[in-house]
């Protein structure tokens, strides 16, 4: 009979990724899939330092100083663009807030971005980064956003996997 550590700690395919973002844009990388246990797959998915989004290659630097490198030619598959439709909504001083009121912005859906807020869309690196530059002369360092780690629900040959052991 399994207990519910042993379930925890049984390795599966998971599809790890993360998302960084910059004013309204995001940008969404997926790893990798790996044949690991659920806890490791997001300690992979958190090791993910910082994004740097430059004019022709995006570089993912992680916490042990490694990078990659993804440009349009190698991993695009790994990479798409999405932009937030949502209107900005003005900044708050939230220091002359009570408490309560606090917690209304904070639960406020005007504030709150979903998926239908987010537009896919099919650019190219250089693109992308002009985009930033124009309209925001934004910086190139990416914010970080969030990461997923989504179990897969078929049999994959492990051969095409990552043994993240």
């Amino acid at each position: 009979m399994y207990t519910r550590t042993k379930v925890k700690n049984q390795k599966q395919a998971f599809v790890v990724g993360v998302e960084y973002y910059e004013e309204d844009l995001f940008l969404e990388i997926e790893l990798g899939t790996f044949y690991t246990t659920q806890l490791h797959a997001q300690r992979i998915a958190n090791s993910v330092h910082n994004v740097i989004l430059l004019e022709n290659q995006i570089v993912l630097i992680f916490k042990n100083a490694d990078s990659i490198t993804l440009t349009d030619d190698f991993l695009k598959y790994a990479f798409k663009f999405r932009l937030c439709t949502k209107p900005t909504m003005p900044p708050l001083d939230i220091s002359k807030l009570t408490q309560q009121e606090k917690d209304d912005v904070v639960c406020n859906e005007a504030y709150m971005v979903t998926e239908e807020d987010m537009k896919e869309v099919q650019w190219d690196i250089n693109t992308a980064f002009r985009y930033l530059q124009h309209q925001y002369e934004a910086r190139v360092s990416l914010s970080s956003s969030a990461y997923y780690v989504i179990p897969t629900s078929e049999q994959i040959d492990q051969e095409g996997m990552r043994n993240a052991t």
